[in-house]
């Protein structure tokens, strides 16, 4: 998750992060300052492997 930076005091906590679907991943977040600002949360998907 990336938060903007300068001269605020956004804060941002997440407390969860998983797969919600086959192509869906969820990110919640608790922002304690109470500032509005804008969040971007990326998710790297991987393909699995299984092991020989």
């Amino acid at each position: 998750m990336r938060t903007p930076l300068g001269g605020n005091n956004l804060t941002a906590q997440q407390y969860e992060s998983y797969p919600s679907a086959d192509d869906t991943w969820t990110v919640s977040f608790n922002n304690s300052a109470g500032t509005s600002g804008t969040y971007e949360v990326y998710a790297v998907c991987l393909p699995a492997t299984q092991a020989p």
